[in-house]
C-alpha cells in the first residue's frame, strides 16, 4: 500500500503535456515562501479590481483552481472530470456577504446549484457556507451563549429559514448538502444549526452533512457527541472530515486575546486526530455517511487500509474521498481509477469574488508543510515519465 499513488499514468491522464508544464511553473512559484506570501498579500489587497487586463492575468494564474466565472462555464470542467470517473460539487465562491439581500441571493444560488446537480449524474453534493446565509456576529453571539436582541432574533430566524429551504430542495431532488466549517468562534453555533437540520432531513439517509475540523483539539469529542445524539434520536449523521481551514488565523486570535489555542499543537497530533475520526466513522457506517476531505497522501492510504480491514467495498456510497480542483490530482484520479468514490470541490464565480476565496485557499495550502513541493514533485515526475515513454 505504500506505493498506492506512485507511478500511475492515470494520475494526470486528464492533463496535456502543455498544461503540466504550466502547472510546474505555477507550483514552482507557490513553493517559494517569499513569493507565495507576497502573491497572497497582493491578491487580498487588489483581488477585487475589475480592470480587464488585470483580470486576464488572474485567470491565467489561477485557471487550474476554478471552473469559470459562471455556472455555464463550469459545466465543461464537470464533464471533463466525469470522463475519468471523478465527480464534482460546485461552489459559488463568495467569502464575505453583509446584507440581507446578499444572503438571500446566496441562498437562491445554493438552491439553483442543487437543482442543477439533480439534472446530472456527475454532481452528488452541493455545498453552502453558514456565513453566506447570515451575519458572522450572530453565530458568534450564540456560540458565546449571549442573548440576541429582538432584531437579531428576526435575523437569526431568516438564517434558519434559508438553511431549511435549501435542505428541503436537497431532499426533494436527491442531492446531499455539505455545510462548510466556520471559525472556532462560530463553530458550536453552526453545529447546533446543522444537527437540528439533520434531525429533520436525515431520517432515511444522510442528506445534510456537517464539517468537522480535526486540527481542533476537541474535534473527535464533538464528532462522537454528534454521533451519540444521532444514534439516540434515530437519524443519520452526515460528516465531512477535514484537517482545517483557519489554522494561522485561529492561532493569531488566541495569541492576541491570551486564550488557549483550539488548534492541535503539532501536525502529528492533527494526523492522529484525523485518523481516529476516520476509524470511528468506518466503524459506525450503520448510521454515518462520510466525505474524507484531505490532500494528505498518508491519510488516504490509511483510509484505504481501514476499508480493507473492515471489508468495505471501494464503491460503498457511504464513503467519498474529496480534494480541491487542481490539487492532489495524483490522489483523486488514482482513487477513481480504482473505483473509489471521488468528488472534486469545484469553485466558480466572478473574478472579483473568486480572488479573495482563492487567496484563502492558497494561504491554507502554503501553510501546510511541503504541500506545494509534493505537488511539484508529482508533476515533474509525470513529465519525466511521458518523456521516457516517447523516447525523448
Amino acid at each position: 500500500m505504500r506505493d498506492f499513488f506512485n507511478n500511475h499514468s492515470s494520475s494526470f491522464a486528464h492533463r496535456s503535456t502543455k498544461e503540466l508544464k504550466q502547472l510546474v511553473r505555477l507550483f514552482r512559484l507557490m513553493s517559494s515562501p517569499r513569493i507565495s506570501k507576497l502573491g497572497i498579500q497582493l491578491m487580498k489587497r487588489f483581488g477585487h479590481i475589475k480592470f480587464p487586463g488585470f483580470q486576464t492575468i488572474q485567470r491565467l494564474l489561477f485557471y487550474p483552481f476554478y471552473a469559470g466565472t459562471t455556472l455555464q462555464e463550469s459545466e465543461s470542467t464537470v464533464a471533463s472530470l466525469s470522463n475519468y470517473g471523478v465527480y464534482s460539487y460546485l461552489n459559488y465562491a463568495i467569502e464575505d456577504s453583509s446584507t440581507e439581500s446578499e444572503f438571500d441571493k446566496n441562498c437562491e444560488m445554493v438552491q439553483n446549484l442543487i437543482i442543477h446537480a439533480a439534472k446530472t449524474n456527475n454532481i452528488p453534493f452541493s455545498v453552502c457556507k453558514p456565513t453566506s446565509f447570515g451575519h458572522k456576529h450572530l453565530f458568534q453571539k450564540i456560540n458565546a451563549k449571549h442573548s440576541l436582541s429582538a432584531e437579531e432574533q428576526v435575523s437569526w430566524k431568516r438564517i434558519i429559514d434559508r438553511f431549511r429551504c435549501c435542505c428541503q430542495i436537497a431532499l426533494q431532488h436527491g442531492v446531499a448538502l455539505l455545510v462548510d466549517a466556520e471559525e472556532y468562534s462560530m463553530q458550536i453555533a453552526t453545529d447546533q444549526v446543522v444537527m437540528d437540520l439533520m434531525r429533520e432531513f436525515n431520517i432515511s439517509k444522510a442528506v445534510v452533512y456537517n464539517t468537522v475540523q480535526l486540527y481542533l483539539v476537541d474535534g473527535n469529542r464533538r464528532l462522537k457527541q454528534m454521533h451519540n445524539i444521532a444514534t439516540k434520536e434515530g437519524f443519520y449523521l452526515g460528516l465531512k472530515l477535514v484537517r482545517g481551514a483557519y489554522m494561522e488565523k485561529e492561532r493569531k486570535i488566541a495569541q492576541k486575546h491570551g486564550l488557549f489555542s483550539p488548534i492541535c499543537a503539532s501536525k502529528s497530533e492533527t494526523d492522529k486526530s484525523y485518523y481516529a475520526a476516520v476509524d470511528y466513522c468506518f466503524k459506525h457506517l450503520v448510521n454515518i455517511a462520510v466525505v474524507l476531505g484531505s490532500h494528505n497522501e498518508e491519510s488516504m492510504v490509511q483510509a484505504i487500509n481501514l476499508m480493507d480491514q473492515y471489508e468495505i467495498k471501494p464503491n460503498d456510497d457511504r464513503i467519498w474521498f474529496s480534494q480541491l480542483l487542481g490539487m492532489s490530482d495524483y490522489i483523486s484520479f488514482v482513487l477513481a481509477d480504482k473505483r473509489y468514490n471521488v468528488v472534486k470541490f469545484v469553485p466558480f464565480g466572478p473574478m472579483d469574488k473568486l480572488i479573495p476565496y482563492l487567496a484563502r485557499r492558497a494561504e491554507e495550502n502554503t501553510a501546510i508543510a511541503g504541500q506545494t513541493t509534493r505537488e511539484l514533485m508529482r508533476l515533474r515526475g509525470e513529465l519525466k515519465r511521458r518523456a521516457l515513454a516517447n523516447g525523448q
